[in-house]
C-alpha cells in the first residue's frame, strides 16, 4: 500500500514539475492583447471563452509532454517557446515579406526546425531551467499587465469597451394603426459599395447595367452621392438616428465607438417602425454592432451566430499564426454562406407576416475580404479580417465581389417587388465608398476623400417626388421615409460629410466643400 501511495506521490510531484505558468500566459497573451486592442467591437465574454479554450488546451499539452519527456522541467519551456513560435508567424512571415521574397513553405520550415532542435536540446540537457522558468513567468505577466493597462486606460479616457455599452431599447408603445395599411420597408446596406462616377474614374467600370435595372424598377438614383462618414461605425448609427455625429468632451474632445455601437443597437428609427406596428427583421452581419439587435423581432441567418466562440476573433488570432497558411481554407466557407443565406433570406421573408415589416440588412458586399466573383464562384482572399487595410486595393477583387452584388440585388429586389401586396419601399445605400489605401489619414488627399465618400444611394420609395432631394445624403434617408410615410414633418438635416482624425485632440473635420470640387 505505501509502495503505491509512494508511486501516485512521485506522479504528482512530476506533474507538479511539468506544470508552469508561463506557458499558460504565453497561451492566452495574444488574445488579451487583441481584446486590449478591440475591446469596443468584441465583448469580454468572448475573450474569455477562447482563453478558457487555450488554457485547457495548454493543460492537455503539458500533460501529453509529460507523460513522454523525463526533464520535466523543460515541459514547460518547451511548450512556451511553441506558442512562441506559433502565434508570431504571421508576424514575422508579413515582416520579411515587406523587405523581401519569401514561400510561406519555407519559413514554415524554418519554424519547425526551430521548435523541433529547441525540443531536443531542452529535453537533453542535464542545466538546471529553473531560472529560465522565472524569466519566462516574469516577461509572461508584464506582457498580460501592458495590454490590461492599456484596456484600462482606453476605458479611464471615456472610449469604454463594449461589455460597459449599456443595450436597453426603448419601450416603444404601440401607434394605434388599425385603418392605416403600411407597405414593406428594406433598407439594404451594402458595405463599401461606390458611385458610379468613383468607379469610373478610379476602377475604369461602368455600372451602367445595374443603374438601368435600378432605373428600370423605378429606383431614384442619387447622382454624385456621398456618404456622410467614412467609416462603418459612423455612417450607421447617423442614418439609423436620422442625425449627424457630435462631438462630445467625454472622450478627448469626439465620439467613440462604444457610443456609436450603443446608438445603432438603440436607434430611433427601428423603434419608431416598432412604435408604427412593424415587425423588424434584421440578418446577421458578421459584424458584432449589427449582429443582431434586441429591438429585432427576428434575426435572419442567425445559426452563423454563436455565443459560445466570436468567429471574428478566432479568425483575427489564427490569422497571425502558423495557421496563417491555413486559417483561409477553414473559414472561408462560411463566410460565403453567410452572405448567401442573407441574399437568399431578405427576399422571401414578407410571406412569412401579416403586419408589415422593416427589413434592415448590412452585407459585408462588395467589402473585403472578397470571396465571391462576378459569377458567385468561390475566391479565396489572402485574409478575412473585415477592415485589412489595404488588401482593398485588389481592384479586380472588388469589382468581382461588385459584380456579384449587383446579379443578387437583381433577383432581390424582383422577387421582393413581385411578391409584396403593396409596393414597398427599397433603399439600397453604400456606407461609404470603395476602401482603398489612406497613406496618411490624418492628412488625406482630396482625390483619396472623394474615393472614400462616393457612394451608391438608391430609393425606391412609391410616388415621391425626388425634386429638390437632387443632392441627399444618407443621413436624410428616413426623414425622407417618415415624411412621406407617416405624414411627419421633419427637417432636413445638413448634407456634409465629415473626415474623422482620431488622433489626440480627434475631431470631425467638415470636407463638403473638398466632395464637392
Amino acid at each position: 500500500m505505501s509502495s503505491k501511495k509512494l508511486l501516485i506521490g512521485e506522479k504528482m510531484n512530476d506533474l507538479k514539475n511539468s506544470i508552469k505558468l508561463h506557458p499558460f500566459l504565453f497561451a492566452i497573451f495574444p488574445i488579451v492583447f487583441f481584446f486590449s486592442l478591440n475591446s469596443q467591437e468584441i465583448q469580454f465574454l468572448d475573450a474569455l471563452i477562447l482563453i478558457t479554450i487555450f488554457s485547457v488546451l495548454t493543460l492537455g499539452i503539458t500533460l501529453f509532454f509529460s507523460y513522454f519527456v523525463k526533464n520535466k522541467e523543460s515541459v514547460g519551456i518547451v511548450i512556451s517557446i511553441g506558442f512562441i513560435l506559433f502565434f508570431t508567424y504571421g508576424h514575422v512571415f508579413n515582416l520579411i515579406t515587406n523587405t523581401m521574397e519569401i514561400g510561406q513553405s519555407i519559413l514554415l520550415g524554418i519554424f519547425i526546425t526551430i521548435f523541433v532542435v529547441s525540443i531536443f536540446i531542452l529535453t537533453k540537457t542535464k542545466k538546471k531551467l529553473n531560472n529560465i522558468s522565472k524569466i519566462a513567468n516574469v516577461i509572461g505577466i508584464t506582457l498580460i499587465i501592458i495590454s490590461a493597462s492599456n484596456l484600462l486606460l482606453d476605458n479611464f479616457q471615456g472610449n469604454y469597451s463594449l461589455d460597459l455599452v449599456q443595450i436597453s431599447p426603448k419601450q416603444s408603445d404601440i401607434i394605434d394603426v388599425q385603418n392605416t395599411i403600411y407597405p414593406d420597408v428594406y433598407y439594404i446596406v451594402l458595405d463599401a459599395y461606390s458611385g458610379q462616377e468613383m468607379l469610373m474614374d478610379e476602377l475604369g467600370f461602368d455600372n451602367k447595367e445595374f443603374l438601368t435595372f435600378l432605373d428600370t424598377n423605378n429606383f431614384h438614383v442619387i447622382k454624385n452621392s456621398q456618404s456622410n462618414y467614412a467609416q462603418t461605425y459612423f455612417s450607421l448609427p447617423s442614418v439609423l438616428n436620422m442625425k449627424h455625429l457630435e462631438c462630445d468632451e467625454s472622450f478627448d474632445g469626439c465620439i467613440n465607438r462604444g457610443t456609436t455601437f450603443e446608438m445603432i443597437q438603440n436607434n430611433d428609427v427601428m423603434d419608431r417602425f416598432k412604435k408604427e406596428g412593424y415587425v423588424i427583421i434584421n440578418t446577421y452581419s458578421g459584424w458584432k454592432p449589427t449582429s443582431d439587435f434586441e429591438l429585432a423581432n427576428q434575426n435572419l441567418c442567425s445559426k452563423y451566430y454563436t455565443n459560445f466562440i466570436n468567429t471574428e476573433l478566432t479568425t483575427a488570432i489564427f490569422s497571425n499564426s502558423i495557421l496563417n497558411p491555413a486559417y483561409v481554407f477553414l473559414f472561408e466557407d462560411d463566410k460565403r454562406e453567410q452572405i448567401q443565406c442573407i441574399f437568399s433570406q431578405i427576399k422571401k421573408v414578407s410571406v412569412s407576416y401579416e403586419q408589415p415589416i422593416f427589413v434592415f440588412s448590412h452585407i459585408h458586399v462588395p467589402h473585403y475580404p472578397y470571396v465571391f466573383d462576378e459569377n458567385g464562384e468561390p475566391t479565396s482572399p489572402e485574409r478575412l479580417e473585415m477592415g485589412w487595410e489595404g488588401e482593398e486595393d485588389d481592384k479586380e477583387g472588388y469589382l468581382g465581389q461588385l459584380k456579384f452584388a449587383n446579379k443578387m440585388m437583381n433577383e432581390v429586389i424582383t422577387e421582393i417587388k413581385r411578391d409584396s401586396k403593396i409596393s414597398p419601399i427599397i433603399i439600397i445605400q453604400g456606407d461609404h465608398g470603395y476602401k482603398a489605401k489612406i497613406d496618411d489619414a490624418s492628412n488625406p488627399t482630396d482625390q483619396e476623400l472623394r474615393v472614400r465618400f462616393s457612394n451608391l444611394n438608391a430609393y425606391h420609395i412609391p410616388g415621391k417626388d425626388f425634386s429638390g432631394f437632387e443632392d441627399t445624403t444618407p443621413v436624410n434617408t428616413f426623414r425622407i421615409i417618415f415624411n412621406e410615410l407617416f405624414n411627419d414633418n421633419l427637417k432636413m438635416e445638413e448634407n456634409s460629410s465629415y473626415w474623422f482624425h482620431e488622433k489626440s485632440p480627434a475631431y470631425f473635420d467638415d470636407i463638403t466643400s473638398i466632395l464637392k470640387k
